[in-house]
């Protein structure tokens, strides 16, 4: 029952903080839409790979930050993060060297003002 009131609390403080993030922004974070890519498209283990979040939705551009989060999906490692590069046009990319073949949870944040948005996106390695 007490781990129920503290789930209940937390969920209720996490609604609330997201309302006021998106309110003061302006911005509808249901609108924000994320794509990742890579460049080789076929990511190896052990080679360079150029991560690449494409952000659409954003009211402006002006103030983001993106930070891509990379962990192995067995969380297995411990998770890696990166602070993204803008490149213009709503992409922000990252460079990383993936030491492992496997499935690869890609978390994608993006900073805002109070604005906290998290988009997942999973990568294959081979």
């Amino acid at each position: 029952m007490r781990r129920a009131i503290i789930l209940l609390v937390f969920a209720g403080l996490w609604i609330i903080a997201t309302a006021c993030s998106s309110g003061q922004q302006g911005q509808d974070p249901a609108k924000i839409k994320v794509e990742l890519s890579t460049d080789p498209v076929t990511v190896q283990a052990g080679q360079k790979v150029k991560l690449t979040a494409t952000i659409a939705g954003l009211v402006k551009e002006e103030g983001a930050n993106v930070q891509i989060d990379i962990r192995k999906s067995d969380n297995s490692l411990l998770p890696d993060t990166k602070d993204a590069q803008t490149v213009g046009n709503g992409q922000y990319s990252a460079e990383k060297i993936f030491d492992k073949p496997g499935t690869y949870s890609i978390y994608i944040h993006l900073y805002q003002g109070d604005l906290h948005i998290t988009k997942k996106k999973e990568l294959e390695v081979s």
